[in-house]
C-alpha cells in the first residue's frame, strides 16, 4: 500500500490551486472544478475539497505538507520574494527546514530532509 492522495479542505479551491501550482510548480490534474481539484505532487496528489465555509488552517491540525529542496535558503528567498512569510531556517545536523503558511493558513515546510544522501 502507498500514500496516493492528501485532501486539503478549503473554502476557496481556486485560490488554493493557484497558490500551489504557481508557488511550487505543481500541475493540475484534469479540469478545474470548484468542488474538488487535484494537483500532481510527485509521489501522491493533493486534492483541494471545497467546504461550505472559509477554513482557518492556522489552528494546528497535526498535518504539514513538506516540499523537498536541496537549497533551503534559496527556496526561502524565492518564496519570500513572492510575498510569502517564512520562518527562520532551522538546522538539525545536516538537515535544514523552514515553514510558511498557504492562503488558508495551513502550515507547509520546505526541507532538505531526504534530499541529502
Amino acid at each position: 500500500m502507498n500514500l496516493s492522495r492528501v485532501i486539503v479542505f478549503t473554502g476557496d479551491v481556486r485560490r488554493m490551486v493557484d497558490f500551489y501550482t504557481t508557488t511550487f510548480g505543481l500541475t493540475m490534474i484534469g479540469e478545474f472544478d470548484e468542488g474538488w481539484t487535484e494537483v500532481d505532487a510527485g509521489s501522491c496528489t493533493i486534492a483541494f475539497h471545497k467546504l461550505g465555509f472559509e477554513v482557518d488552517g492556522s489552528t494546528d491540525d497535526g498535518v504539514k505538507l513538506v516540499f523537498g529542496t536541496s537549497d533551503v535558503a534559496a527556496e526561502k528567498a524565492r518564496l519570500e520574494s513572492l510575498g510569502i512569510e517564512m520562518t527562520e531556517i532551522y538546522k538539525y545536523g545536516e538537515i535544514e527546514f523552514c515553514d510558511g503558511d498557504d492562503p488558508d493558513g495551513h502550515r507547509f515546510q520546505i526541507s532538505s530532509r531526504g534530499i541529502l544522501r
